[in-house]
Protein backbone atom coordinates (compact mmCIF):
# COMPACT_ATOMS: atom_id res chain seq x y z
CA UNK A 1 0.00 0.00 0.00
CA UNK A 2 1.57 3.06 -0.90
CA UNK A 3 0.33 6.36 -0.71
CA UNK A 4 -1.65 8.01 -0.57
CA UNK A 5 -2.32 10.73 2.47
CA UNK A 6 -3.75 13.43 0.53
CA UNK A 7 -7.61 14.07 0.30
CA UNK A 8 -7.69 13.46 -3.61
CA UNK A 9 -4.41 14.60 -3.88
CA UNK A 10 -5.37 18.23 -3.14
CA UNK A 11 -2.86 19.46 -0.19
CA UNK A 12 -1.52 22.33 0.97
CA UNK A 13 1.21 24.88 -0.95
CA UNK A 14 0.96 27.96 -2.58
CA UNK A 15 0.52 29.39 -6.12
CA UNK A 16 3.33 30.62 -8.35
CA UNK A 17 2.96 33.28 -10.48
CA UNK A 18 3.98 32.67 -13.78
CA UNK A 19 6.13 35.36 -14.82
CA UNK A 20 8.22 34.97 -10.94
CA UNK A 21 9.28 31.36 -11.68
CA UNK A 22 9.79 31.66 -15.45
CA UNK A 23 11.62 34.44 -15.71
CA UNK A 24 14.77 32.45 -14.73
CA UNK A 25 14.14 29.48 -16.87
CA UNK A 26 15.39 31.37 -20.07
CA UNK A 27 12.45 29.92 -22.10
CA UNK A 28 8.50 30.91 -22.40
CA UNK A 29 6.25 29.65 -20.07
CA UNK A 30 3.09 29.09 -23.16
CA UNK A 31 5.11 28.98 -26.17
CA UNK A 32 8.15 26.51 -25.42
CA UNK A 33 7.27 22.99 -27.76
CA UNK A 34 9.71 21.74 -25.34
CA UNK A 35 7.90 22.56 -21.78
CA UNK A 36 5.66 20.90 -19.86
CA UNK A 37 3.72 22.46 -17.17
CA UNK A 38 2.30 20.28 -14.38
CA UNK A 39 0.21 21.15 -11.22
CA UNK A 40 1.70 20.08 -8.24
CA UNK A 41 -0.98 19.93 -5.41
CA UNK A 42 0.93 20.40 -2.34
CA UNK A 43 5.09 20.97 -1.50
CA UNK A 44 6.73 17.53 -1.11
CA UNK A 45 8.51 16.98 2.25
CA UNK A 46 11.26 14.73 0.55
CA UNK A 47 11.89 13.53 -3.01
CA UNK A 48 13.80 10.40 -1.30
CA UNK A 49 11.96 7.49 -3.07
CA UNK A 50 11.99 5.30 0.34
CA UNK A 51 10.58 8.04 2.28
CA UNK A 52 8.30 9.49 0.16
CA UNK A 53 4.50 8.73 1.40
CA UNK A 54 2.28 11.56 -0.26
CA UNK A 55 0.84 12.04 -3.80
CA UNK A 56 2.60 15.05 -4.57
CA UNK A 57 6.22 13.22 -3.34
CA UNK A 58 5.63 10.02 -5.70
CA UNK A 59 3.99 12.12 -8.14
CA UNK A 60 7.63 13.74 -8.92
CA UNK A 61 9.67 10.71 -7.88
CA UNK A 62 7.65 8.61 -10.40
CA UNK A 63 9.73 10.73 -13.67
CA UNK A 64 12.72 10.93 -11.56
CA UNK A 65 13.50 7.17 -10.20
CA UNK A 66 12.60 3.81 -12.28
CA UNK A 67 11.46 0.99 -9.96
CA UNK A 68 13.15 -2.27 -10.03
CA UNK A 69 9.70 -3.55 -11.54
CA UNK A 70 7.18 -1.28 -12.61
CA UNK A 71 3.39 -1.50 -12.75
CA UNK A 72 2.05 -0.98 -16.04
CA UNK A 73 -1.27 0.06 -17.10
CA UNK A 74 -3.40 -3.48 -16.35
CA UNK A 75 -1.71 -3.24 -13.31
CA UNK A 76 1.01 -6.01 -14.24
CA UNK A 77 4.29 -5.83 -12.87
CA UNK A 78 6.78 -5.86 -15.58
CA UNK A 79 10.64 -5.13 -15.50
CA UNK A 80 12.06 -1.85 -14.88
CA UNK A 81 15.84 -1.42 -13.56
CA UNK A 82 15.47 -5.47 -12.49
CA UNK A 83 15.69 -7.87 -16.09
CA UNK A 84 14.24 -10.39 -13.88
CA UNK A 85 12.71 -10.38 -9.85
CA UNK A 86 12.56 -14.40 -9.24
CA UNK A 87 11.91 -16.51 -6.19
CA UNK A 88 12.69 -20.08 -4.87
CA UNK A 89 10.81 -22.73 -4.71
CA UNK A 90 9.61 -21.33 -1.35
CA UNK A 91 9.32 -18.13 -2.20
CA UNK A 92 11.57 -16.97 0.76
CA UNK A 93 15.13 -15.92 -1.69
CA UNK A 94 14.55 -13.54 -4.18
CA UNK A 95 17.17 -12.86 -7.13
CA UNK A 96 17.00 -9.67 -8.94
CA UNK A 97 18.90 -9.36 -11.88
CA UNK A 98 19.73 -5.67 -12.93
CA UNK A 99 19.63 -4.52 -16.60
CA UNK A 100 23.07 -3.87 -17.88
CA UNK A 101 24.23 -0.23 -18.83
CA UNK A 102 22.07 1.44 -15.85
CA UNK A 103 23.67 4.34 -14.72
CA UNK A 104 22.33 7.07 -12.43
CA UNK A 105 22.45 10.84 -14.00
CA UNK A 106 26.14 11.29 -13.20
CA UNK A 107 27.24 8.68 -14.63
CA UNK A 108 28.26 6.13 -12.41
CA UNK A 109 26.52 2.86 -12.72
CA UNK A 110 23.65 1.25 -10.99
CA UNK A 111 24.97 -2.04 -9.32
CA UNK A 112 23.76 -4.83 -7.14
CA UNK A 113 25.24 -2.85 -4.14
CA UNK A 114 22.61 0.24 -4.55
CA UNK A 115 19.80 -2.70 -4.32
CA UNK A 116 21.10 -4.15 -1.24
CA UNK A 117 22.08 -0.86 0.54
CA UNK A 118 18.22 0.26 -0.44
CA UNK A 119 16.52 -2.76 1.10
CA UNK A 120 19.11 -3.02 4.17
CA UNK A 121 18.28 0.99 5.14
CA UNK A 122 14.49 0.45 3.85
CA UNK A 123 14.62 -2.11 7.26
CA UNK A 124 16.92 -0.61 9.39
CA UNK A 125 14.51 0.85 12.51
CA UNK A 126 15.90 4.53 11.94
CA UNK A 127 13.70 4.09 8.43
CA UNK A 128 10.49 5.56 8.80
CA UNK A 129 9.13 3.98 5.52
CA UNK A 130 5.69 2.13 6.75
CA UNK A 131 3.89 2.13 3.63
CA UNK A 132 6.85 0.11 2.05
CA UNK A 133 8.15 -2.18 4.84
CA UNK A 134 4.91 -4.37 5.36
CA UNK A 135 5.98 -5.81 2.09
CA UNK A 136 9.13 -6.68 3.15
CA UNK A 137 7.65 -8.33 6.48
CA UNK A 138 9.93 -11.56 7.78
CA UNK A 139 13.12 -9.79 6.06
CA UNK A 140 16.51 -11.65 7.17
CA UNK A 141 19.27 -10.03 4.85
CA UNK A 142 19.65 -8.31 1.44
CA UNK A 143 22.85 -8.95 -0.19
CA UNK A 144 25.21 -8.62 -3.15
CA UNK A 145 26.06 -11.82 -5.45
CA UNK A 146 27.38 -10.44 -8.45
CA UNK A 147 28.06 -6.73 -10.20
CA UNK A 148 24.21 -6.95 -11.36
CA UNK A 149 23.00 -9.16 -8.97
CA UNK A 150 21.48 -8.98 -5.76
CA UNK A 151 20.10 -11.48 -3.09
CA UNK A 152 17.06 -10.16 -0.38
CA UNK A 153 16.03 -13.43 1.75
CA UNK A 154 13.07 -14.09 3.93
CA UNK A 155 12.30 -16.06 7.37
CA UNK A 156 8.74 -16.47 5.84
CA UNK A 157 6.83 -16.86 2.34
CA UNK A 158 4.40 -14.23 0.84
CA UNK A 159 2.00 -14.02 -2.07
CA UNK A 160 2.30 -10.09 -2.15
CA UNK A 161 5.98 -10.45 -2.02
CA UNK A 162 7.10 -9.84 -5.49
CA UNK A 163 5.47 -6.43 -5.07
CA UNK A 164 7.68 -5.45 -2.80
CA UNK A 165 10.21 -4.94 -5.93
CA UNK A 166 7.83 -2.14 -7.25
CA UNK A 167 10.74 -0.36 -5.42
CA UNK A 168 13.06 2.37 -6.14
CA UNK A 169 16.49 2.93 -5.42
CA UNK A 170 18.91 5.07 -3.50
CA UNK A 171 22.45 5.14 -4.16
CA UNK A 172 24.73 3.76 -1.57
CA UNK A 173 27.95 6.37 -2.21
CA UNK A 174 25.43 9.47 -1.56
CA UNK A 175 23.76 7.87 1.75
CA UNK A 176 26.51 5.06 3.20
CA UNK A 177 27.23 6.49 6.61
CA UNK A 178 24.85 9.56 6.95
CA UNK A 179 21.89 10.25 8.20
CA UNK A 180 19.08 9.63 5.41
CA UNK A 181 16.36 11.71 6.87
CA UNK A 182 18.19 14.87 6.77
CA UNK A 183 20.68 14.08 3.83
CA UNK A 184 20.87 16.89 0.85
CA UNK A 185 20.08 14.65 -1.90
CA UNK A 186 16.65 14.19 -0.19
CA UNK A 187 16.01 17.53 -2.08
CA UNK A 188 17.62 16.82 -5.03
CA UNK A 189 17.93 12.82 -5.29
CA UNK A 190 20.48 11.47 -7.98
CA UNK A 191 18.17 10.27 -10.81
CA UNK A 192 17.90 7.22 -12.83
CA UNK A 193 14.77 7.73 -14.69
CA UNK A 194 13.79 10.55 -17.75
CA UNK A 195 13.84 13.20 -15.85
CA UNK A 196 16.49 14.72 -12.95
CA UNK A 197 15.80 17.89 -10.90
CA UNK A 198 17.19 21.29 -12.26
CA UNK A 199 16.18 23.36 -8.91
CA UNK A 200 13.33 22.93 -6.34
CA UNK A 201 12.02 26.38 -5.10
CA UNK A 202 10.42 25.60 -1.67
CA UNK A 203 6.68 26.46 -1.72
CA UNK A 204 6.78 27.59 -5.45
CA UNK A 205 7.89 24.96 -8.07
CA UNK A 206 9.96 21.95 -8.55
CA UNK A 207 11.89 21.39 -12.60
CA UNK A 208 12.60 18.93 -14.00
CA UNK A 209 15.31 18.41 -17.06
CA UNK A 210 15.60 15.96 -19.44
CA UNK A 211 18.06 12.96 -17.86
CA UNK A 212 20.53 12.18 -20.87
CA UNK A 213 22.30 8.97 -19.23
CA UNK A 214 18.38 7.92 -18.94
CA UNK A 215 19.09 4.01 -20.80
CA UNK A 216 15.11 3.98 -21.66
CA UNK A 217 13.21 6.22 -23.54
CA UNK A 218 13.87 9.83 -24.38
CA UNK A 219 12.09 12.40 -22.76
CA UNK A 220 9.82 14.36 -24.42
CA UNK A 221 10.40 17.52 -22.84
CA UNK A 222 13.42 19.02 -22.50
CA UNK A 223 12.20 20.47 -19.44
CA UNK A 224 9.01 19.86 -17.02
CA UNK A 225 8.17 22.16 -13.95
CA UNK A 226 5.98 21.30 -11.72
CA UNK A 227 4.31 24.62 -10.26
CA UNK A 228 2.87 23.94 -6.14
CA UNK A 229 -0.83 25.28 -6.34
CA UNK A 230 -2.92 23.98 -3.76
CA UNK A 231 -6.01 25.60 -4.27
CA UNK A 232 -8.28 24.35 -6.94
CA UNK A 233 -10.09 27.59 -7.27
CA UNK A 234 -6.82 29.29 -8.72
CA UNK A 235 -5.49 26.07 -10.54
CA UNK A 236 -8.29 25.70 -13.05
CA UNK A 237 -8.14 29.21 -14.70
CA UNK A 238 -4.61 28.47 -14.67
CA UNK A 239 -5.22 25.29 -17.17
CA UNK A 240 -7.77 27.29 -18.95
CA UNK A 241 -4.44 29.88 -19.50
CA UNK A 242 -2.18 27.48 -20.67
CA UNK A 243 -0.44 28.56 -16.81
CA UNK A 244 -0.67 24.91 -15.99
CA UNK A 245 -0.92 21.76 -18.53
CA UNK A 246 -3.30 19.37 -15.86
CA UNK A 247 -5.16 19.91 -12.95
CA UNK A 248 -7.78 18.04 -11.18
CA UNK A 249 -11.28 19.08 -11.18
CA UNK A 250 -13.69 19.65 -9.25
CA UNK A 251 -17.55 18.44 -10.05
CA UNK A 252 -18.13 22.42 -10.48
CA UNK A 253 -14.94 22.74 -12.95
CA UNK A 254 -15.66 19.49 -14.37
CA UNK A 255 -19.53 21.15 -15.61
CA UNK A 256 -17.66 24.15 -16.71
CA UNK A 257 -15.11 22.62 -18.54
CA UNK A 258 -17.69 20.69 -20.48
CA UNK A 259 -19.97 23.80 -21.67
CA UNK A 260 -17.38 25.86 -22.62
CA UNK A 261 -16.03 22.88 -24.98
CA UNK A 262 -12.18 24.93 -24.52
CA UNK A 263 -9.84 25.25 -27.10
CA UNK A 264 -7.22 25.21 -24.29
CA UNK A 265 -8.27 21.87 -22.16
CA UNK A 266 -10.48 18.76 -22.07
CA UNK A 267 -11.46 16.22 -19.86
CA UNK A 268 -10.28 13.03 -18.63
CA UNK A 269 -12.78 10.94 -15.85
CA UNK A 270 -11.07 7.27 -14.49
CA UNK A 271 -12.26 5.38 -11.84
CA UNK A 272 -9.69 6.24 -8.78
CA UNK A 273 -7.82 2.26 -7.14
CA UNK A 274 -8.86 4.10 -3.63
CA UNK A 275 -11.29 5.53 -0.94
CA UNK A 276 -12.19 8.76 0.89
CA UNK A 277 -12.16 8.47 4.79
CA UNK A 278 -12.57 9.62 8.43
CA UNK A 279 -10.32 8.16 10.65
CA UNK A 280 -11.58 7.98 14.40
CA UNK A 281 -8.16 7.62 17.20
CA UNK A 282 -9.63 3.86 19.08
CA UNK A 283 -7.83 5.98 21.79
CA UNK A 284 -10.47 8.24 22.29
CA UNK A 285 -13.22 7.26 24.77
CA UNK A 286 -15.71 7.28 22.67
CA UNK A 287 -14.08 6.34 19.39
CA UNK A 288 -12.85 2.93 20.86
CA UNK A 289 -16.65 1.65 21.06
CA UNK A 290 -18.26 -0.46 17.89
CA UNK A 291 -21.12 0.98 18.25
CA UNK A 292 -20.23 4.54 18.41
CA UNK A 293 -18.50 4.23 14.93
CA UNK A 294 -21.10 2.17 13.22
CA UNK A 295 -24.09 5.06 14.66
CA UNK A 296 -21.31 8.01 13.30
CA UNK A 297 -20.98 6.26 10.09
CA UNK A 298 -25.41 5.76 10.04
CA UNK A 299 -25.66 9.57 10.29
CA UNK A 300 -23.57 10.32 7.38
CA UNK A 301 -26.28 10.51 4.06
CA UNK A 302 -22.62 9.02 1.60
CA UNK A 303 -25.60 9.17 -0.82
CA UNK A 304 -26.53 12.53 -0.77
CA UNK A 305 -22.50 13.37 -1.00
CA UNK A 306 -22.64 11.51 -4.07
CA UNK A 307 -24.69 12.92 -5.87
CA UNK A 308 -24.53 16.92 -4.65
CA UNK A 309 -20.67 17.33 -4.09
CA UNK A 310 -19.52 14.97 -6.75
CA UNK A 311 -22.28 15.16 -8.90
CA UNK A 312 -22.87 11.15 -9.27
CA UNK A 313 -19.04 10.67 -9.58
CA UNK A 314 -19.05 8.81 -6.46
CA UNK A 315 -20.65 5.91 -4.56
CA UNK A 316 -20.54 4.89 -0.84
CA UNK A 317 -17.46 2.97 0.21
CA UNK A 318 -18.42 -0.71 1.38
CA UNK A 319 -14.98 -1.15 3.81
CA UNK A 320 -11.47 -0.49 1.91
CA UNK A 321 -11.67 -2.51 -0.92
CA UNK A 322 -12.86 -0.71 -4.17
CA UNK A 323 -14.86 -2.17 -7.26
CA UNK A 324 -10.88 -1.96 -9.24
CA UNK A 325 -9.68 -4.31 -7.29
CA UNK A 326 -10.02 -8.52 -8.50
CA UNK A 327 -10.74 -9.39 -4.66
CA UNK A 328 -13.46 -6.44 -3.94
CA UNK A 329 -17.04 -8.09 -3.35
CA UNK A 330 -19.71 -6.69 -4.64
CA UNK A 331 -22.32 -8.63 -2.38
CA UNK A 332 -21.52 -6.80 0.51
CA UNK A 333 -23.61 -3.47 0.79
CA UNK A 334 -22.27 -0.27 1.86
CA UNK A 335 -23.09 0.61 5.64
CA UNK A 336 -26.61 2.49 5.58
CA UNK A 337 -27.91 5.83 6.33
CA UNK A 338 -30.45 5.33 9.34
CA UNK A 339 -30.61 8.31 11.48
CA UNK A 340 -32.92 7.54 13.82
CA UNK A 341 -31.38 4.06 14.51
CA UNK A 342 -27.97 5.66 15.24
CA UNK A 343 -29.42 7.71 18.08
CA UNK A 344 -31.52 4.87 19.49
CA UNK A 345 -27.63 3.39 19.43
CA UNK A 346 -26.32 6.09 20.94
CA UNK A 347 -29.00 6.68 23.40
CA UNK A 348 -28.24 2.98 24.55
CA UNK A 349 -24.56 3.43 24.51
CA UNK A 350 -25.37 6.03 27.43
CA UNK A 351 -25.42 8.92 25.73
CA UNK A 352 -28.00 11.94 26.62
CA UNK A 353 -28.99 15.38 25.35
CA UNK A 354 -27.15 18.13 27.83
CA UNK A 355 -28.19 21.46 27.92
CA UNK A 356 -26.54 23.08 24.90
CA UNK A 357 -28.00 20.11 23.13
CA UNK A 358 -24.88 18.33 22.81
CA UNK A 359 -25.05 14.67 23.94
CA UNK A 360 -23.04 13.87 27.55
CA UNK A 361 -21.51 11.02 28.38
CA UNK A 362 -19.96 10.21 32.35
CA UNK A 363 -19.76 13.59 32.18
CA UNK A 364 -18.12 13.96 28.92
CA UNK A 365 -19.46 16.02 26.04
CA UNK A 366 -19.34 14.12 23.35
CA UNK A 367 -17.27 17.07 21.49
CA UNK A 368 -13.89 16.51 19.17
CA UNK A 369 -11.52 18.10 16.67
CA UNK A 370 -11.34 16.98 13.07
CA UNK A 371 -7.78 17.33 11.58
CA UNK A 372 -8.14 17.58 7.79
CA UNK A 373 -5.23 19.09 5.53
CA UNK A 374 -6.27 22.77 4.06
CA UNK A 375 -6.60 23.40 0.08
CA UNK A 376 -9.49 21.38 -1.36
CA UNK A 377 -12.53 22.70 -1.72
CA UNK A 378 -14.73 19.27 -1.94
CA UNK A 379 -13.45 18.13 1.24
CA UNK A 380 -14.57 21.14 3.25
CA UNK A 381 -18.22 21.13 1.60
CA UNK A 382 -17.85 17.12 2.33
CA UNK A 383 -16.86 18.08 6.18
CA UNK A 384 -19.06 20.49 6.40
CA UNK A 385 -21.75 18.64 5.47
CA UNK A 386 -20.80 15.73 8.29
CA UNK A 387 -20.27 18.72 10.61
CA UNK A 388 -23.90 19.21 10.11
CA UNK A 389 -25.23 15.81 10.52
CA UNK A 390 -23.38 15.29 13.51
CA UNK A 391 -24.94 18.50 14.73
CA UNK A 392 -28.30 17.16 14.55
CA UNK A 393 -27.54 14.44 16.27
CA UNK A 394 -26.22 15.96 19.55
CA UNK A 395 -22.33 15.50 18.34
CA UNK A 396 -20.33 18.71 18.12
CA UNK A 397 -17.43 18.31 15.26
CA UNK A 398 -15.21 21.19 14.78
CA UNK A 399 -13.29 21.29 11.71
CA UNK A 400 -9.22 22.08 11.60
CA UNK A 401 -7.82 22.87 8.35
CA UNK A 402 -3.75 22.41 8.51
CA UNK A 403 -0.97 22.65 6.38
CA UNK A 404 0.34 19.59 5.32
CA UNK A 405 3.41 18.71 6.55
CA UNK A 406 2.25 19.37 10.08
CA UNK A 407 -1.47 17.49 9.28
CA UNK A 408 0.69 14.31 8.19
CA UNK A 409 2.58 14.26 11.10
CA UNK A 410 -0.01 14.53 13.08
CA UNK A 411 -1.45 11.55 11.66
CA UNK A 412 1.20 9.62 11.26
CA UNK A 413 2.37 9.82 15.30
CA UNK A 414 -1.29 9.16 16.07
CA UNK A 415 -2.18 12.23 17.47
CA UNK A 416 -5.82 13.52 16.71
CA UNK A 417 -9.14 12.81 17.61
CA UNK A 418 -10.52 12.41 13.79
CA UNK A 419 -8.78 12.86 10.32
CA UNK A 420 -9.90 13.19 7.32
CA UNK A 421 -8.36 11.40 4.53
CA UNK A 422 -7.64 9.66 0.88
CA UNK A 423 -5.75 6.20 0.56
CA UNK A 424 -4.79 5.23 -3.08
CA UNK A 425 -3.71 1.46 -3.10
CA UNK A 426 -1.49 -0.79 -4.72
CA UNK A 427 -2.58 -3.57 -7.56
CA UNK A 428 -1.93 -5.96 -5.10
CA UNK A 429 -2.14 -3.94 -1.54
CA UNK A 430 -0.80 -4.85 1.87
CA UNK A 431 -3.99 -3.91 4.27
CA UNK A 432 -1.84 -5.46 6.77
CA UNK A 433 0.05 -2.15 7.48
CA UNK A 434 -3.14 -0.36 8.21
CA UNK A 435 -5.47 -2.78 9.64
CA UNK A 436 -2.89 -5.24 11.79
CA UNK A 437 -2.93 -4.53 15.55
CA UNK A 438 1.03 -5.06 15.01
CA UNK A 439 1.22 -2.02 12.60
CA UNK A 440 0.54 0.54 15.68
CA UNK A 441 2.31 4.50 15.45
CA UNK A 442 5.29 5.00 14.94
CA UNK A 443 6.04 2.25 13.19
CA UNK A 444 2.93 1.51 10.78
CA UNK A 445 0.12 3.25 9.82
CA UNK A 446 -3.06 1.61 11.82
CA UNK A 447 -2.63 4.97 13.12
CA UNK A 448 -6.34 4.84 14.21
CA UNK A 449 -5.42 1.97 17.05
CA UNK A 450 -8.01 -0.40 15.48
CA UNK A 451 -7.40 -3.77 17.00
CA UNK A 452 -9.12 -6.77 16.20
CA UNK A 453 -8.00 -10.37 16.85
CA UNK A 454 -10.09 -11.98 13.64
CA UNK A 455 -8.94 -9.19 11.18
CA UNK A 456 -5.47 -9.89 12.53
CA UNK A 457 -6.07 -13.82 11.73
CA UNK A 458 -6.93 -12.99 7.85
CA UNK A 459 -4.61 -10.66 7.39
CA UNK A 460 -1.70 -13.39 8.73
CA UNK A 461 -3.25 -15.87 6.66
CA UNK A 462 -3.62 -13.93 3.80
CA UNK A 463 0.41 -13.89 3.43
CA UNK A 464 0.50 -17.34 3.24
CA UNK A 465 -2.09 -17.83 0.71
CA UNK A 466 -1.22 -18.36 -3.01
CA UNK A 467 -4.10 -20.04 -4.50
CA UNK A 468 -6.38 -17.56 -5.56
CA UNK A 469 -9.53 -18.52 -5.32
CA UNK A 470 -8.77 -19.12 -1.33
CA UNK A 471 -7.25 -15.64 -1.40
CA UNK A 472 -10.09 -13.93 -2.75
CA UNK A 473 -12.68 -15.88 -0.02
CA UNK A 474 -10.30 -14.37 2.70
CA UNK A 475 -10.33 -10.85 0.88
CA UNK A 476 -14.67 -11.12 1.36
CA UNK A 477 -14.14 -11.76 4.87
CA UNK A 478 -11.93 -9.00 5.45
CA UNK A 479 -13.57 -6.38 3.55
CA UNK A 480 -16.93 -7.69 5.37
CA UNK A 481 -15.44 -7.54 9.04
CA UNK A 482 -13.69 -3.90 8.41
CA UNK A 483 -17.30 -2.44 6.68
CA UNK A 484 -19.12 -4.23 10.34
CA UNK A 485 -17.08 -2.44 12.33
CA UNK A 486 -16.19 0.94 10.67
CA UNK A 487 -13.17 1.19 11.99
CA UNK A 488 -12.52 4.51 10.28
CA UNK A 489 -15.99 6.19 8.31
CA UNK A 490 -15.66 4.96 5.06
CA UNK A 491 -16.90 7.81 2.71
CA UNK A 492 -16.54 6.97 -1.34
CA UNK A 493 -15.10 5.66 -3.71
CA UNK A 494 -14.44 8.07 -6.00
CA UNK A 495 -13.88 8.60 -9.90
CA UNK A 496 -10.66 10.93 -10.98
CA UNK A 497 -11.76 14.56 -13.10
CA UNK A 498 -8.61 15.62 -14.28
CA UNK A 499 -8.32 18.46 -16.90
CA UNK A 500 -5.82 18.27 -19.13
CA UNK A 501 -4.23 20.90 -21.87
CA UNK A 502 -4.83 20.00 -25.30
CA UNK A 503 -1.32 21.34 -25.80
CA UNK A 504 -0.39 18.08 -24.42
CA UNK A 505 -0.55 14.63 -25.84
CA UNK A 506 0.49 10.97 -25.00
CA UNK A 507 -1.44 10.77 -21.90
CA UNK A 508 -2.18 7.05 -20.72
CA UNK A 509 -4.70 6.66 -17.60
CA UNK A 510 -4.66 3.33 -15.32
CA UNK A 511 -6.55 2.68 -12.00
CA UNK A 512 -3.51 4.21 -10.51
CA UNK A 513 -4.17 7.42 -11.83
CA UNK A 514 -1.40 9.01 -14.52
CA UNK A 515 2.10 8.43 -12.79
CA UNK A 516 2.21 5.63 -10.54
CA UNK A 517 2.99 3.50 -13.56
CA UNK A 518 4.94 2.89 -16.36
CA UNK A 519 5.56 4.69 -19.08
CA UNK A 520 2.71 6.90 -16.90
CA UNK A 521 3.36 10.93 -17.36
CA UNK A 522 6.59 9.95 -19.26
CA UNK A 523 4.43 9.32 -21.96
CA UNK A 524 3.61 13.20 -22.03
CA UNK A 525 4.88 15.16 -25.14
CA UNK A 526 4.23 18.69 -25.35
CA UNK A 527 2.16 19.79 -28.94
CA UNK A 528 4.63 21.79 -30.97
CA UNK A 529 3.55 25.39 -31.07
CA UNK A 530 3.55 25.73 -34.73
CA UNK A 531 1.00 22.22 -35.20
CA UNK A 532 -2.71 23.37 -34.16
CA UNK A 533 -4.22 21.49 -31.56
CA UNK A 534 -7.68 19.33 -31.64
Amino acid sequence: MKARRSFLGQVAGALLGAALFFAGCGTGAKDSPSLLLRRLEGEPKTLNPILATTDPELTVIALVSRNLLDYDSKLELMPGLAESVLPDAEHRVYTIKLKPGLRWEDGTPIRSNDVAFTVNTLMDDRTPSPNRKGYFEGFVKAEVVDELTARVTFKTASSARRDAFNLPLIPERAYKGTDILSHPTNRKPLANGPYKVARWRAGQAIELTRNERFSGPRAPADSLVFRVVSDSASAYPALLKGEIHDSRLTFAQMQDLEKRASAEARLLLYPELGYTYIGWSHKHPFFGSREVRRAITSLIDREAIARTIYGGTATPAAGPIPPGLWFHDPGIPPFPHDPQEAEKTLAAAGFARGKDGILVKDGRRFSFELLMGGGSEIQRQIAESVQQALRKAGIEMTLAPMEWSAFTTRVDAGDFEACFLAMSLDPNPDFSISWHSSQLPPGGWNYCFYKNPEVDRILDRLKETFDQAEAKKLYSSLQRNLNEDQPVTFLHNVKVKWGLSRRVEGVLTSPLGLSLFWPGAASWRPVPVSRPVT
